[in-house]
């Protein structure tokens, strides 16, 4: 963008605001900033304890004079928690009204976790809440001001029941636990930064016309139809609707890197929006990395392929331990300088997958390593040694 609006920077701002506070959380920050600037929402699938409600409340946190909401789901929740008390006023006066204050009917940030625990009771208030920004009372539809609700599972649902809640989830990312010991140190002596930056709620109006005024280029657009061919011959399908919006979140990508019109280069941002079943999640990398970055493509099978050796390590009590780990550790340590020879060739900002890829690789080459150094401890532990 060769004009770079005051939004824009303050956009990147909040971005770097956020990666310092939440560590190895890239993806999960960048999906919810794209959330904001398309009007979608974002499922966070993941253990607890890895900073789901964080990302959404230091979010919102950083938006002046945005209301935010927070709920944990369970089977016995009613949709009192979500949308409020009936008021008994307005029964007496033969009326059926909720009195909405402080609940998610007014909040422009939401966080709902365990999303899938919501009943039959909650569901259909949630649909249009999250499709229409419509809430129905007493068979009338209120606007509300949700931007985008951001809500969290350890795992995907199984009832056919919310088939349509799980869908309207544009983008989707897993959230592990930190997995780089130097983050984990890093993590132990955090202290949240103060916050450098904030938006005010019409800094994401004007972005979201900014992202709307975005042209999605003809090459975006064969993109998107070379991705949609590969997966249906894969068996992995989406909704005609599911690809409509995922062109404002190609749009939405391109205005975040800065770039005046949407390219094949951001159809890699389709990775969060085309799996259903995590099971897929691979494969949707390699479909989408062929068509919108090679990069990504490769780190993923460098990535694999540094699994495969990993999970070939001997048992600790397997006899010439060390020398077995010895190609093992070989063949990491080569695709470790593949990767970083193909990271460094690579802009920083088409390179965040690839230096995930390596991360991991480190750690299967520490684990390994680990395991050699116990072989040769037990060999000098050992009777008669030295």
């Amino acid at each position: 963008m060769n004009d770079r609006t005051a939004v824009f920077d303050k956009f990147w701002a909040l971005a770097k605001d956020l990666c310092q506070n939440l560590l190895e959380r890239e993806q999960a920050i960048e999906a919810a900033l794209l959330a904001l600037l398309a009007k979608e929402h974002l499922l966070l699938l993941g253990p607890p304890g890895t900073a789901k409600s964080l990302l959404a409340r230091s979010i919102c946190e950083r938006i002046t004079g945005a209301v935010y909401f927070e709920r944990l789901l369970t089977r016995f929740s009613t949709p009192e928690e979500l949308f409020g008390p009936l008021s008994l006023s307005a029964l007496e006066q033969d009326r059926y009204q909720r009195i909405t204050k402080g609940t998610i009917v007014e909040a422009h940030i939401a966080f709902l976790d365990e999303i899938f625990k919501a009943n039959s009771a909650i569901l259909n208030s949630l649909l249009s809440l999250l499709n229409e920004r419509i809430y129905h009372e007493a068979g009338e539809g209120l606007p509300v001001p949700l931007v985008a609700l951001i809500a969290a599972s350890n795992e995907t649902p199984e009832d056919d029941g919310l088939a349509a809640l799980y869908d309207r989830f544009l983008l989707r990312v897993t959230v592990p636990c930190i997995a780089d010991d130097d983050n984990l140190k890093r993590l132990l002596e955090l202290e949240e930064q103060p916050m450098a930056t904030s938006l005010a709620l019409d800094d994401i109006t004007a972005a979201q016309k900014e992202v709307l005024a975005i042209p999605l280029s003809d090459e975006a657009k064969d993109a998107i139809i070379a991705v949609k061919h590969d997966l249906e011959t894969e068996g992995v399908a989406a909704s005609d609707r599911r690809w409509r919006a995922a062109a404002k979140i190609l749009k939405a990508k391109a205005w975040l890197e800065g770039d005046t019109s949407a390219l094949a280069v951001h159809a890699e941002t389709l990775v969060h929006v085309l799996w259903t079943d995590p099971a897929h999640i691979r494969l949707v990398e390699r479909v989408v990395g062929k068509v919108a970055n090679p990069l990504n493509l490769e780190a993923v099978e460098l990535e694999d392929a540094a699994k495969d050796l990993y999970l070939q390590r001997p048992t600790p009590d397997a006899p010439n331990l060390t020398e077995a780990l010895e190609p093992l550790l070989r063949q990491l340590s080569d695709i470790h300088t593949r990767l970083e020879q193909r990271i460094a060739k690579a802009p920083e900002k088409r390179s965040l997958r690839a230096r995930q890829a390596l991360k991991q690789v480190e750690t299967y080459h520490r684990a390994l390593s680990q395991l050699a150094l116990q072989g040769i401890s037990r060999l000098h532990m050992a009777p008669g040694a030295g």
